[in-house]
């Protein structure tokens, strides 16, 4: 069995309006949730065999806060600006060329990609994917027999569940 973990970034701060979107850093409320998120990955032992990021400032401070949790390191995430664009065949191509050696990936990314990608992959409508939320989604197929209707929802962690 294989598992998908898909991350939407933590709340962004939206202080400075002249920022541009992509150099958005996370709020003080986002740093809060991504810690408490950690701490609940932490307590469920997830293992995470690769990580693949937006390159996005958010979604590297997102990371940086729950590589903890995750017991990955930093160092050895592969970020790129194809998840900031947002484009759900160009993941799911991603996904299926993968070594069949990895058990589970972590996808760090935004909205409205995490939400259209995981509504596919389980096929069925997911209301709201809120910031800093985590689902975990297993597949029973090798990665390159990844089939979009076809993978199970296992949780699904809003950062607003979490107690601090």
């Amino acid at each position: 069995m294989k598992q998908i973990f898909l991350l939407r970034h933590a709340k962004s701060d939206w202080d400075n309006l002249n920022q541009q979107d992509f150099d958005r850093p996370l709020a003080k409320r986002g740093i809060k949730e991504a810690d408490l998120l950690s701490k609940h990955i932490k307590e469920k032992h997830y293992l995470i065999d690769k990580v693949l990021c937006s390159s996005a400032l958010r979604t590297k401070q997102t990371f940086d806060i729950c590589s903890d949790g995750f017991n990955f390191p930093i160092k050895n995430a592969t970020y790129s600006e194809d998840l900031y664009f947002g484009n759900c065949d160009a993941i799911t191509n991603f996904i299926q060329n993968l070594d069949e050696a990895l058990s589970s990936i972590l996808i760090i990314g935004h909205n409205p990609t995490m939400h259209l990608l995981l509504e596919r992959l389980i096929d069925r409508s997911i209301k709201k994917f809120p910031t800093c939320s985590l689902a975990e989604i297993s597949i029973e197929n090798t990665w390159k027999d990844l089939s979009l209707k076809k993978c199970t929802l296992k949780s699904f962690i809003k950062s607003k569940e979490l107690k601090s």
